[in-house]
């Protein structure tokens, strides 16, 4: 039986990084998904402080309210200049959690689409998607002489 590795504190860095990592590995739709998610998942406060500090930080601030409705959050985010403006708020390490947890995204990679290279991605994803990464054999496998090796040991 493996065991599992203690779970660590995720930097606020890191959080940021695995959050752009993911929206730059997802379709538009999964992502306008998961920043509707993450948004829900926030406190009512949080909410508008993050549309606040994004809408003082925007050179032309958004037409639609997007602090009272997920789907306008999302399609706010849908700017460059709010995903730039995002990353320099103090609770943008909070909705990037949320996106990158955000059942759209881990379906994403459980069962759609993102499925297909989960072997390429990174073991943080692999766990996100409930997938048990580990090296072949624990690091331990053994080469024996087989009708292919032409008799020569490789171990």
């Amino acid at each position: 039986m493996k065991k599992r590795q203690a779970q660590r504190e995720i930097s606020d860095d890191e959080q940021i990084a695995r959050y752009a990592y993911v929206l730059g590995n997802v379709p538009t739709g999964v992502a306008d998904r998961a920043y509707a998610a993450a948004f829900t998942r926030l406190s009512p406060a949080q909410q508008d402080e993050i549309v606040g500090q994004l809408r003082a930080r925007l050179p032309v601030p958004p037409q639609e309210p997007a602090s009272d409705d997920p789907n306008a959050f999302a399609r706010l985010m849908r700017n460059l200049h709010a995903r730039a403006a995002l990353v320099g708020i103090p609770l943008a390490p909070r909705l990037a959690a949320e996106f990158v947890a955000s059942p759209p995204v881990v379906a994403y990679f459980t069962t759609g689409a993102g499925s297909v290279t989960l072997d390429q991605q990174p073991p943080w994803i692999h766990a996100l998607a409930g997938h048990e990464t580990a090296p072949l054999d624990g690091g331990r496998m053994h080469h024996r002489r087989g009708p292919d090796s032409g008799g020569v040991w490789m171990g």
